[in-house]
């Protein structure tokens, strides 16, 4: 495809093709997008959504209260506790500790250091009309940030597990008292924060499996809002590799005796930088230097770059991904050292359903969440790894919560404010009355259905669109199409 062609053809996209986030996405994937339009149009999620939170409902409202309750017991200083006592990914002891003695106590079955992740757990309730029915996940998290002053919740994940915990026992308090057959799994996934995914390494063990729905839900300093129908992730998809540039020390008085990994590791730090006027505006290049050498009397030997490599489709993602590469191994030739690429981390596009987006808005309306986005925002999927949406359908919930910025020390006071309590409350009503509506309304739970299974189904065709959209940009060639 020619960049002439491809520039008409944009010009040519009608304006209501809003599904996917690059002007390219939108032009090379049309007739994707034209049949996922169609199947909105046939589904009309928001009009489903409206007539069901609408509607009345007594043990649905019953439910609400109930989740209610069960936060201002007990779930918000459960909350509260994990805020003031934070651990980085994969050191989350304490916290998983607390949580699965929380959830044995409630009647779940737990097992701990699943999927060979010391800190991951499934806790499992059956209904007393036994486990025939739907299964009704909710993933959990519980890891802080890494900072300069020590871990802190700036990303409010303290509250994600209690909030799943207080959905998840007033569902199954439901579903006792009615002998409603069905299952309820607690997903605590560690280390949101710290690659390599621990959502992607659970979904390879096959943790996930035979989940009917999953929810979750995560702090927002952005509008209460939902995501449009489509392909995506909420973080755009990385790829995260280390360059580990390897030396030979020297005393630095005779430094042409040594091989300096760290002047090499510079040199392609600098290169990062030179090469974005080549790379198309919506990537996103974050690096560090975690590990820089020892002792500056010694010429580094060993020298680590990490890099968060961010595009929001995949395919140009792995042309960006080899322009580094290449930067990285030219650096290390003028230098004369070594460069090893560490890939220990994948994200990629999930699938956004309209059905769910559109409930968990719906609710979040009546329950009178805070600052309200009226216009759908692009397809993000409901987890930041996207893999696991690819499987099963899911919502992510994300009730305002935070005035202070994303992964800031005032989102971290907030989470023991007013502003983020009550957001966490909604959080866990919303979640509570998705799976309700999930387990109880089977015409709409084939709608769910249906959407993922078409959408899954259009997913290759989308990328393979985008590779032809970009074969001469970035020298494709015919065989790897």
């Amino acid at each position: 495809m020619s960049r002439t062609w491809l520039a008409l053809l944009l010009l040519a996209v009608p304006a209501v093709l809003h599904a996917q986030t690059t002007e390219t996405e939108r032009a090379a994937a049309r007739d994707v997008i034209r049949r996922i339009d169609e199947l909105e149009a046939q589904l009309q999620p928001a009009k489903r959504a409206e007539a069901l939170a609408a509607r009345r409902d007594a043990d649905r409202d019953r439910l609400l209260q109930r989740v209610e309750e069960l936060w201002n017991a007990e779930l918000e200083a459960l909350s509260d506790w994990i805020a003031r006592h934070p651990e980085v990914g994969w050191k989350e002891f304490r916290a998983v500790d607390t949580l699965t003695k929380v959830l044995r106590a409630r009647g779940f079955r737990v097992e701990t250091g699943v999927a060979g992740l010391e800190t991951a757990f499934v806790a499992t309730w059956d209904s007393p009309a036994g486990p025939s029915g739907p299964t009704l996940g909710l993933i959990g998290e519980y890891d802080a940030l890494r900072g300069t002053r020590g871990a802190f919740h700036g990303d409010q994940h303290n509250a994600q597990t209690p909030v799943a915990i207080a959905a998840a026992q007033a569902v199954a308090e439901h579903m006792a008292a009615k002998r409603v057959p069905g299952r309820i799994v607690l997903y605590g996934t560690p280390a949101e924060e710290v690659g390599p995914p621990a959502k992607a390494i659970m979904r390879e063990a096959g943790i996930f499996r035979g989940a009917d729905i999953l929810v979750r839900s995560h702090s927002s300093s952005r509008n209460t809002g939902r995501s449009r129908a489509g392909f995506g992730v909420c973080c755009l998809n990385i790829n995260e590799v280390k360059y580990v540039f390897k030396g030979e020390p020297a005393h630095q008085l005779r430094s042409w005796q040594g091989r300096n990994a760290l002047e090499a590791a510079v040199m392609f730090y600098t290169a990062v930088d030179r090469l974005r006027s080549s790379l198309r505006p919506e990537t996103s290049l974050q690096g560090v230097i975690p590990e820089g050498g020892v002792a500056p009397n010694v010429v580094p030997d060993r020298v680590v770059v990490d890099y968060y490599i961010r595009y929001p489709d995949e395919v140009y993602l792995a042309h960006v991904d080899s322009m580094l590469a290449r930067a990285a191994r030219g650096a290390a030739l003028a230098i004369g050292v070594e460069v090893e690429l560490e890939r220990y981390g994948e994200y990629r596009d999930g699938i956004s359903l309209g059905t769910l987006e559109e409930l968990q808005f719906a609710y979040a309306k009546k329950l009178g969440a805070p600052r309200l986005e009226p216009e759908p925002e692009r397809p993000t999927g409901y987890e930041e790894t996207g893999w696991v949406t690819r499987d099963i359908p899911g919502v992510g919930v994300s009730v305002f919560s935070s005035r202070g910025a994303t992964h800031s020390y005032e989102m971290e006071a907030e989470a023991l404010t007013d502003v983020g309590h009550a957001a966490f409350r909604m959080d866990a009503q919303v979640m509570a009355a998705v799976l309700y509506d999930f387990l109880t309304q089977a015409d709409f739970r084939r709608a769910v259905q249906e959407e993922h299974r078409a959408l899954a189904g259009l997913l290759d065709q989308y990328l393979a669109a985008l590779r032809q959209a970009y074969a001469e940009e970035i020298g494709l060639t015919s065989t790897n199409r």
